[in-house]
């Protein structure tokens, strides 16, 4: 008899979650159905039943079941059917279809296959207890990781180099460095000390840290012990974390380590140049005793890909895709979700939509469906014709957030039909990028998010701090503008006798400090509030599973006690807490404690943070900047902001919408009305061209439309070239003309003698 119809036989068996492991807390697991029938079904059936009861053919039969596309968990239940008919399955029967899983990341299931091989056979081999271990880092539940070197031992199984090396991703993934150390010795003491594999380990899992010289030395010296295919995601690693840190010079160093041939198309992209001129391609090489250069891979590609996505370098971006193609690097659906966000962060979505498309035709019933995610009906030539690459989540999640960005929740209902019909699940990336549209671009309160997150989480979908980070700084948002305020009225009250700030705010609806400091930094919603309630499930799941706060909690964190708080010693200590943990502070970590000096009143204590940022190797950038403009415009000093705004452009970084914005208020602020719409007029034209049917706008209506066209960037800041610099420079200077003879006219005018009437259009 074929699979295929012992598969259809399971495959009757009425669905069942059976042995799907439930490690959250939001749904219960479903009861399982008897088995009962299906068993006596196969002993009414002589010529099924040797099927079923031959361990080598039961292997199979489960190995194709968790195969499948669309009902790969059913291996599950036929390995309890085959055992109840007294099959004596082997070890690898649990093995394969553990494997099997894990290539459809389906890990709740793996440990599933594992609980059922310790029942069915009394024990687990090594190789299961690791697949049981992977599971448990993929699905985060790092307090079981705590049991792992118990469970071996009551098996009476020596761990594996392989065992070590998981605990220790999971370690360093869940930012546990005293554990990792902790993980080190015992390797050691194991008679299984560190090698080069270990660094290897330890470099490609350490971006949640930060970027450490002694991890890259290390595993730089590591390379020529590790096998090619290590040695290239090692290699990724470390080029990813100089470019967090926008250490662009660093990234290209390190690319150098690639075959010149590959590379040198990237690095000519990467620094705008057309070819690499006498620039020495082998000295890192030489240094690290690399006899070979290596091969980059798709997701080498990808990584510069995405940077020039980033900085809305289509171009670029395409260039380095055609040289991966050039180079006949396999095409990975990796690199083609890199493609998809370069091609909406270009403004070319239809392109991307297509490509998409193209890559789900063996679904004829779907295809219609991308109609609906066009703009247009223009049908220009693709970049790329994708073949032979199956569209996975992550391609369909880098769709989904440019739909979202394109169509809204409307576009996000077209690809989850789309992806039902392609068997293709959501996860919780796809979970985070609903919440993270919902908080933006729909201004959803906490109490909707945490609704959200509480709905969709499931055994598949957990819960994981991007989500509990999304509804924090949206309740630490609200809580700040409660606060301090909100919008240019509720600053230029101060300064003005026409204008009325809002004072008081309740206590109980600000958050607190909470009993314990995992997973959410020590931040407790406030008590009266619904949310609270509803969020308080997922932190729980976190904390069951031993989550500890990241770097992005932290800096929520260092906001609370500066901003909500007003208490910057407790701010401070929160970087000392982070520093003792080994996460190394960003710009996110010295911007939050910058603004808390400003809000102070601190300006110069705000320059100091500025300046530490500097010897911690983390340039000033334009937020930064920003908030030294801000600071200096709630004080009244307009001619302090737009030096600092000066000094920025002198850097080489480019002003952007808020930056501008922050300069306009400093006017706005003290009653400068005609110089703030002046100077709003004269920077527009830095973002985009000034629309010719905006002359005739209020200075309101004028700096809503301009906060509109301000856009996020992930990788660092837009910079200037010397000829950018010095016209703005000059316009500045006509600036700062008008302003000091309009100032001297504007003191004899106090601002609080402005009508009423005059403040209130301009508003």
């Amino acid at each position: 008899m074929s699979t295929s119809k012992c598969r259809d036989l399971i495959l009757y068996v009425p669905k069942t979650t059976l042995y799907r492991h439930n490690t959250s807390p939001y749904k219960s697991p479903s009861k399982a159905n008897s088995d009962g029938g299906a068993a006596r079904l196969l002993r009414r059936s002589p010529e099924l039943l040797p099927y079923v009861t031959n361990h080598e053919s039961a292997r199979k039969i489960a190995e194709a079941l968790a195969s499948s596309a669309r009902h790969p968990l059913q291996s599950l239940h036929f390995l309890k059917v085959a055992h109840a008919l007294g099959c004596k399955l082997k070890d690898n029967a649990y093995e394969c279809v553990s494997f099997a899983l894990s290539k459809k990341r389906e890990w709740n299931g793996v440990i599933s296959a594992v609980s059922l091989a310790q029942e069915h056979r009394g024990r687990a081999s090594s190789r299961l207890l690791n697949w049981r271990t992977r599971a448990e880092v993929e699905t985060e539940d790092y307090r079981a990781l705590q049991s792992t070197l118990t469970d071996f031992k009551e098996a009476s199984l020596d761990p594996t180099r392989r065992t070590f090396h998981l605990i220790l991703t999971g370690h360093i993934r869940n930012r546990n460095l005293a554990k990792a150390k902790e993980c080190l010795e015992t390797m050691s003491e194991k008679g299984c000390p560190p090698d080069a594999s270990t660094h290897a380990i330890i470099a490609t899992h350490y971006r949640r840290l930060g970027a450490d010289p002694d991890v890259e030395a290390r595993a730089l010296n590591a390379l020529s012990d590790l096998e090619a295919s290590t040695a290239v995601a090692v290699v990724n690693s470390l080029i990813t974390l100089r470019l967090d840190v926008h250490d662009l010079p660093g990234a290209l160093r390190l690319s150098t380590l690639f075959n010149r041939r590959d590379i040198e198309p990237i690095i000519s992209v990467m620094t705008h140049e057309k070819g690499l001129g006498n620039t020495d391609l082998t000295g890192l090489q030489r240094e690290l005793d690399i006899r070979e250069p290596l091969a980059p891979n798709a997701a080498t590609y990808s990584i510069f890909i995405d940077y020039q996505a980033s900085r809305s370098n289509l171009h670029g971006a395409l260039q380095i895709f055609r040289a991966m193609l050039t180079a006949q690097v396999e095409v990975t659906p990796g690199a083609v979700s890199s493609l998809v966000q370069a091609l909406y962060a270009g403004e070319k979505g239809d392109f991307a939509v297509r490509v998409v498309a193209n890559m789900c035709s063996a679904h004829a019933v779907a295809l219609p469906l991308f109609d609906r995610l066009l703009s247009s009906q223009s049908f220009e030539s693709l970049p790329w014709s994708p073949t032979g690459v199956t569209p996975t989540i992550r391609v369909f999640n880098s769709l989904l957030k440019g739909a979202l960005s394109t169509h809204g929740l409307w576009g996000m209902e077209t690809i989850l039909k789309i992806m039902r019909y392609c068997s293709v699940q959501p996860n919780a990336k796809t979970l985070e990028l609903l919440m993270n549209h919902i908080k933006s671009a729909e201004l959803g309160h906490p109490r909707l998010l945490s609704r959200i997150l509480k709905d969709l989480s499931s055994s598949d979908i957990q819960p994981n701090l991007r989500h509990i980070h999304i509804i924090f700084s949206t309740v630490l948002r609200r809580e700040r503008n409660l606060i301090h305020g909100f919008g240019w009225n509720n600053v230029a009250a101060r300064f003005s006798n026409s204008r009325e700030a809002r004072r008081s705010y309740p206590e109980h609806l600000i958050s607190d400090d909470a009993a314990f400091f995992d997973p959410t930094a020590g931040i407790q919603l406030p008590t009266s509030l619904q949310h609270r309630r509803l969020a308080r499930t997922a932190v729980e799941s976190l904390k069951s599973r031993g989550v500890m706060s990241d770097s992005a909690m932290l800096a929520l964190r260092i906001r609370h006690d500066g901003l909500i708080r007003s208490d910057l010693d407790a701010a401070r200590e929160i970087c000392d807490a982070m520093l003792d943990r080994g996460i190394r502070p960003t710009e996110y970590h010295f911007s939050a404690l910058m603004e808390s000096f400003t809000r102070a009143g601190d300006i110069e204590g705000a320059f100091d943070v500025m300046e530490s940022a500097s010897h911690a190797g983390v340039k000033p950038n334009v937020v930064m900047f920003t908030i030294l403009i801000v600071g200096y415009a709630h004080k009244g000093n307009p001619d302090k902001a737009i030096q600092v705004f000066e000094d920025m452009v002198a850097s080489g970084i480019a002003p952007d919408v808020p930056s501008i914005d922050a300069v306009v208020s400093a006017f706005f602020i003290i009653g400068a009305y005609e110089m703030a719409r002046t100077i709003l007029r004269t920077l527009w034209s830095y973002i985009q061209p000034f629309p010719a049917e905006f002359e005739s706008m209020s200075l309101k209506r004028l700096a809503q439309s301009f906060r509109l066209l301000h856009k996020d960037r992930r990788y660092g800041d837009r910079e200037l070239s010397k000829t950018d610099r010095d016209l703005l420079h000059a316009k500045l200077s006509k600036i700062k003309y008008l302003w000091n003879i309009g100032k001297r006219r504007w003191k004899s005018t106090p601002p609080h003698s402005v009508d009423k009437k005059s403040s209130r259009d301009n508003s």
